[in-house]
């Protein structure tokens, strides 16, 4: 699965708007998505990293 990353506060991120916008022109085009963050580890501020995994259509089923 191909992944996406957006780390909140950085100066290429996605916002939530341009995420959802992404995963739904994915999702039109047959892939399957998934929308997710977690945080950054070692980071004292608790910094987001945003993403947006997709597959190919036909690809390994999980």
């Amino acid at each position: 699965m191909a992944v996406i990353r957006s780390i909140r506060g950085g100066s290429a991120g996605l916002n939530e708007e341009d995420r959802l916008t992404l995963a739904g022109l994915l999702v039109k085009a047959g892939y399957r998505v998934q929308i997710g963050y977690r945080v950054v580890p070692g980071n004292a501020k608790g910094k987001k990293e945003y993403t947006v995994e997709y597959e190919e259509p036909g690809g390994e089923q999980s």
